[in-house]
């Protein structure tokens, strides 16, 4: 219904209406009370106010303190929104519907779905302002989604209080997520209305689905591409958890930060940072008992020297390896004519890589039988455990200091190895052998599944980011697993006994890293399915005859239809000369040209009045819009900062500016009080956006100039009002 029927629903649009209305009845179908906030959100920080309209549904419970689910019904304005966050919004109806069939709860449920998520995180601006949610949540799941596969992931929890995790790790009958996805999503530029909900200090869950994330704020994200399984398992888990909070005190706070994942999607862990802290110092403490008394036996049975030379080859070939794996990215990426030619298949890539990483391996295992017999790199189990314990002991205390919610996934291998081997007589091969396949499955069970979602994961990511993707980044992350993977696969397979046919390796290895090169070589950049994330946008500058237009992306080349506009040139990466601070895309290919005007701007100024005060100035602007759901900016001239403003403003671009998302139909009115004289104010610009090209097609408003097979757009159109409008306002058509 939200994404299919209704389509896109950016704050303010017809369409946002509709999906209020509809989600509202829902709602008030399964019992529950329900009302809409209906304010003006202001975020001080970003300079940014919008007109929200936030539903808030209530069940009662035997406890007036209660339990939220959050999601929210807006979407971008680029996206039917299928994902995001289509999918919350269904799970957020569907378990309040489960969970209200089951009588009274215990605590009382709020069902909080939030507005305009999508243009700053605006909806939940204005819901920690609402006394009855602020005085009566005590904690809350957040349905997030940037994907449209893939049980939906725990990536965030907190502030504080661990125990929430525990109905999760205890409850969910498809556990997915683990806490080092807080250190990865910490260092990306993204944020859920969990972000905004944090600051009270309110416990929560925050979940999101990331498989398949080609689609994310996209025309793709369609409810054809949402994968069913993922709508199932992400309501089973929500009722499941939602239920054992039920039966917990969910007023509870502590301090204690959790560590978590799961194992296999089937079961999931959970402790508190005591427990995190005891098990890496065991863990730590064990690994070099271990590794003292296995490097001791390795001295006593090889000699120092080719003790000393199997560490040095191995760690060389290791270092090899991964500059191997970057040398085949970029190689791969020379060989075509764009910068990312794997986005479309990743699973090319990664499987050239692996097979790259094992030919490389393999080549120093055959050269090292060159060396004099006395200094062949000895191979037996205890010795591929003093090579690597030492590397696994550094990156467990690594990460401890950088990375402390991520360390589980070196302390938990580092532990068991440790143990394990701390207890096993490293002369005994057969033992050591049988504790390397123990540490092998404790290790492949944390990094494996985890490196190739996170390496797809980051494809997609990369895909979006304003920025040519490093031809390191995936060498690193399967280097990464290797080096928490290939030791224990080493010793149980290692033997001094020579290969009967080496060659037969040799040949099949060259084989395959023929025909994986040959595969990813072949393989769509971009497809229907994968498509090209590009920008457009365009600025109309008051009366001027002719607009700038820009067209960027993170790939070369233009492709545009001959009917485009203007002739488009590079730019040297400065902005565009406007009268308002419009700012530079930061993509690494950007192209502009001068075209024709946008025509009429979509909103007219109601009245603009200076008046002078004995210390300043008194400015007054109003803006009324033609059509709804457009964004208005007020831009002071550099330098300027008002004593007091009506609306919350920022600094952006050296320029003091204000602005105001999804202008109601009757307008909105601006009013400043500066330190400076009135003719300081002869440049104060008014700009206003909306998301549409006038005249553009589909349902998106682009451009029929823009291609679109394997290509997706974001856009913008911008007017600054002409000021020729200023004192002689001419009378505004109604909205339509």
């Amino acid at each position: 219904m939200l994404a299919g029927t209704i389509g896109s629903r950016p704050v303010g649009s017809p369409a946002n209406a509709r999906a209020r209305e509809y989600v509202i009845d829902q709602l008030k179908q399964i019992g529950f009370q329900v009302r809409v906030q209906e304010t003006d959100a202001r975020r001080h920080e970003l300079g940014r106010t919008a007109r929200v309209s936030n539903i808030i549904g209530i069940l009662p419970g035997e406890q007036p303190d209660a339990l939220g689910i959050v999601s929210h019904y807006d979407s971008s304005p680029d996206a039917p929104g299928a994902t995001d966050d289509a999918l919350g919004v269904a799970v957020t109806l569907e378990a309040a519907r489960v969970l209200a069939s089951a009588g009274r709860p215990r605590w009382t449920l709020l069902a909080l779905i939030t507005d305009a998520e999508e243009a700053g995180l605006m909806g939940a601006a204005a819901l920690v302002t609402d006394r009855e949610v602020t005085s009566r949540l005590k904690a809350y799941i957040n349905l997030e989604s940037i994907g449209s596969s893939g049980t939906s992931i725990l990536f965030e929890t907190g502030p504080g209080n661990a125990w929430l995790v525990a109905p999760w790790a205890r409850r969910a009958p498809h556990p997915r997520g683990g806490s080092y996805a807080i250190e990865v999503y910490t260092r990306l530029p993204n944020d859920t209305d969990f972000s905004i909900l944090k600051t009270r200090d309110v416990p929560g869950l925050n979940f999101a689905a990331v498989g398949d994330s080609y689609a994310y704020h996209t025309a793709r994200d369609t409810p054809e591409r949402l994968s069913p399984e993922t709508v199932r398992t992400t309501g089973e888990n929500v009722v499941s958890i939602a239920t054992a909070l039920q039966a917990a005190d969910i007023r509870t706070r502590t301090s204690d930060m959790p560590v978590f994942f799961d194992i296999g999607g089937t079961v999931a862990v959970s402790y508190g940072t005591i427990a995190h802290w005891l098990i890496s110092a065991l863990a730590l403490i064990a690994g070099v008992i271990a590794w003292v008394r296995g490097s001791g036996d390795a001295v006593r049975t090889n000699g120092v020297l080719r003790w000393v030379l199997t560490i040095f080859w191995s760690w060389l070939g290791g270092l090899l390896v991964a500059i191997a794996m970057a040398g085949a990215t970029w190689l791969l990426r020379f060989a075509r004519e764009v910068y990312h030619p794997w986005y479309a298949r990743p699973g090319r890539l990664l499987l050239l890589l692996f097979v790259t990483g094992v030919a490389v391996a393999w080549a120093m295992a055959r050269l090292g039988r060159w060396l004099p017999a006395r200094s062949h790199p000895a191979r037996h189990p205890a010795l591929t455990w003093s090579v690597a314990l030492p590397i696994w002991i550094a990156l467990a205390a690594m990460s401890l200091w950088l990375a402390p919610a991520a360390a589980y996934l070196w302390i938990v291998p580092l532990f068991s190895a440790g143990v394990l081997l701390s207890i096993t007589p490293p002369g005994n091969d057969p033992l050591v052998r049988v504790a390397s396949v123990v540490v092998l499955c404790v290790s492949g069970t944390m990094w494996l599944r985890e490196a190739t979602e996170l390496s797809r994961f980051i494809v997609a990511i990369m895909g979006r980011l304003p920025i040519v993707t490093p031809f390191f980044v995936y060498a690193a992350v399967l280097s990464a697993a290797g080096l928490m993977v290939a030791p224990p696969f080493i010793a149980v397979v290692a033997t001094e006994r020579p290969l009967p046919r080496p060659w037969a390796i040799t040949t099949a290895i060259l084989v395959a890293l023929a025909a994986t090169f040959g595969a990813a070589y072949a393989a769509p950049a971009y497809t229907q399915e994968q498509p090209l994330r590009r920008y457009v946008r365009a600025l109309q500058d008051g009366d001027s005859p002719t607009a700038t237009w820009e067209v960027a992306s993170v790939e070369p080349g233009l492709d545009l239809a001959p009917e485009a506009p203007g002739e488009w040139t590079p730019t040297d990466g400065g902005a565009a000369s406007t009268s308002i601070p419009w700012g530079r895309y930061s993509f690494p290919f950007v192209f502009r040209a001068q075209g024709p005007s946008l025509g009429p701007a979509p909103a007219a100024l109601g009245s603009f009045e200076i008046k002078p005060l004995t210390d300043g100035s008194q400015l007054s602007i109003s803006v009324i819009p033609r059509e709804p759901g457009l964004l208005v900016t007020f831009v002071l001239p550099a330098g300027i900062t008002p004593a007091r403003s009506s609306l919350p403003g920022a600094v952006r671009l050296g320029h003091w500016t204000a602005t105001y998302v999804a202008i109601p139909a009757e307008g909105i009115a601006w009013e400043a009080s500066l330190r400076t004289p009135p003719s300081s104010l002869n440049d104060v610009s008014v700009a206003v956006t909306s998301s549409r090209f006038p005249g553009g097609t589909g349902w998106q408003g682009l451009p029929a100039w823009l291609p679109q097979d394997s290509a997706v757009w974001s856009s913008n159109a911008t007017w600054v009002l002409p000021h020729g409008q200023w004192g002689a306002i001419a009378p505004v058509p109604p909205l339509r």
